[in-house]
């Protein structure tokens, strides 16, 4: 066995989608990669054999400690680094090798790992995991779910800042399975071990992250009560959860007083003061919110040994301060804070809303445009995407075409091609809007609609030809059969006042929210400089036509439909005009 040499020791099944991205992030940190398979039935082996021939196969038995076992007896040097599929190592945050070499004594590092709680916005949980440990035989991982490294000597483990492992989020439908397989292991063990708080601590995360907190909370009651601060690793993500479950049950005045409990006794876990804020702004208590909010920014980031939920000491925090200002109508306080939680974390999109709203209702959409360009937010397609949708939304294409001007070559991609055009559609730019929306690729979430918005267009370009054709091709989409049935009569009423029959159940069942859908869509055409399409009236009011006379709730439909127009107009005035009384704070 060399020294100073890693093995990283792997369990799979069906993992084609997350290892190629696993093993290329630590392939060139370890000496050997060892991959036990439980039984994949898709091309896992094939991605495992680029980078090793040490694959081994393993029946499953429900018992993931006996699999990881089995793999770190196959592996041959000093080290064992154990990952899962669905994690990578960042390499920019840690070396491995200089991390094995710098103490001798150690024997077994506990890994920082962050765990997404949203895709690509910087919200995540950290967790310190033992998964870095010596091949000397002592140390083994044990329980059949949830397995965990047993420490045999406590004085020869450390914590290390890095390397980070990345977990990775996994659709929605994947990690909902895995919630239930593990579930299902869990009750098992937990018949089987009825004393066993860690069980309970696992039962409650999983209860809580499939949505049921009802059925999280006397798990996790039972574990942050019988686990103690020597085993704080768990007891403090316990802590957690169970506020969170206390929340989300509406027992508001409970989770508030475990919070005052825990921060007697844990003063510097940062998180306890974030959750308390969230409790008191549920409450509407927007002074003592902010108190708890800032004594989160205070606190900053806390020691390494707590589960932290990261950005509770800076833009989560601040999105929260500016709100809870917002709302008590100190504005210049507010928008200073969502400012200082989009220089926190660009990816954290929440602040860049609110701060549009607060900006257009004090002075403007066109002056709203100028201030975030020149502030530098306009230069990421993360945040120039949402500000775009915000000013399309506000009935102003045109200022919202202009949002995307610094990132449009940047990022090329389906929507942005979708979104430039829209935009240019409904800003008068027909031609411009069809190049765009004619680049959107067949397998996009947005092609069904950039087809129904290239008809619009050309329509409105009196290609009446070209607009049937694709309007037809719609009709023959059982998916969009409703929506080419509204585009081919648009047509036929634009060129000879005419309106084709279709299946009574089309026209009652199925036809009246899309047709109000495209309907609204037109009222968002506002091209510059007021020069209005002589089409765009008639093409509205065919489909007004087409509402009243294909459903007996039509009108009633169409009436509802200006009645909430009318008030959020009126809802936006309102806020403009207390924001203009309040600019104070």
């Amino acid at each position: 066995m060399k020294e100073g040499t890693i093995t990283l020791a792997m369990i799979v099944k069906n993992e084609e989608e997350n290892l190629q991205a696993c093993l290329d992030s630590v392939s060139h940190q370890v000496d050997e990669i060892v991959i036990v398979d439980t039984g994949s039935t898709d091309s896992t082996l094939e991605i495992a054999r680029k980078f090793t021939n040490k694959i081994y196969r393993y029946p499953w038995d429900d018992d993931f400690s006996a699999a990881r076992n089995f793999a770190i007896e196959k592996a041959s040097s000093e080290w064992i680094l154990s990952l899962d599929a669905d994690e990578e190592l960042a390499a920019e945050t840690g070396d491995l090798k200089g991390l094995i070499t710098r103490d001798k004594s150690t024997e077994a590092y506990l890994l920082p790992l962050d765990n997404p709680t949203a895709d690509g916005n910087g919200e995540y949980n950290r967790f310190l995991v033992l998964r870095l440990f010596k091949n000397n035989g002592q140390y083994r991982f044990e329980g059949k779910i949830h397995e965990q490294i047993v420490i045999t000597k406590k004085e020869a483990l450390r914590m290390a800042a890095g390397p980070v492992i990345k977990h990775k989020m996994l659709p929605s439908g994947e990690r909902n399975r895995k919630r239930g397989r593990n579930l299902s292991l869990l009750k098992k063990a937990y018949s089987r071990e009825p004393q066993n708080h860690f069980l309970e601590y696992y039962l409650g995360v999983e209860w809580l992250m499939l949505g049921k907190p009802g059925k999280a909370l006397p798990y996790l009651e039972k574990a942050y009560r019988n686990i103690t601060d020597s085993n704080l690793f768990f007891r403090a993500p316990a802590l957690r959860y169970l506020i969170i479950s206390l929340q989300s049950l509406g027992r508001l005045d409970e989770a508030i007083c475990l919070c005052l409990e825990a921060e007697l006794k844990y003063p510097d876990y940062t998180d306890i003061y974030y959750l308390c804020g969230i409790l008191f702004e549920e409450k509407k208590e927007l002074q003592l919110a902010i108190k708890w909010f800032n004594q989160a920014v205070k606190c900053g980031t806390p020691p390494p040994f707590y589960s932290h939920m990261n950005g509770t000491e800076s833009f989560l925090a601040f999105y929260h301060l500016g709100y809870c200002h917002e709302m008590l109508g100190q504005t210049n306080a507010a928008q200073n804070y969502y400012e200082q939680a989009l220089a926190a974390n660009p990816k954290y999109t929440f602040p860049i809303y609110n701060l549009f709203l607060l900006l257009k209702a004090k002075s403007g959409a066109r002056h709203t445009l100028k201030y975030l360009k020149e502030k530098g937010y306009l230069g990421s397609s993360q945040l120039a995407l949402p500000v775009a949708n915000l000013f399309f939304a506000s009935g102003f294409p045109g200022l919202a075409r202009l949002s995307l001007e610094e990132v449009a070559d940047k990022k090329n991609c389906d929507e942005m091609r979708f979104c430039l055009g829209q935009y240019n559609i409904f800003s008068g730019k027909l031609e411009q809007g069809l190049k765009h929306l004619k680049q959107v690729s067949v397998e996009s979430k947005f092609y069904i609609q950039s087809q129904i918005l290239q008809t619009i267009a050309l329509l409105l370009l009196e290609r009446f030809a070209e607009g049937r054709s694709l309007a037809l091709k719609l009709w023959r989409n059982q998916e969009t059969r409703c929506e080419g049935w509204i585009l081919v009569n648009l047509t036929r009423m634009m060129e000879k006042d005419g309106i084709i029959n279709c299946p009574q159940k089309i026209r009652e069942k199925e036809l009246l929210t899309p047709a109000l859908e495209i309907f609204n869509l037109c009222n968002y055409y506002l091209p510059e400089y007021g020069r209005q399409n002589p089409r765009l009236l008639q093409l509205a009011a065919n489909l007004k036509s087409i509402i009243k006379s294909t459903s007996p709730q039509g009108y009633l439909t169409l009436l509802e439909f200006y009645r909430d127009k009318a008030g959020r107009v009126r809802s936006s005035l309102n806020y403009k005009f207390k924001i203009g009384g309040n600019t104070h704070g």
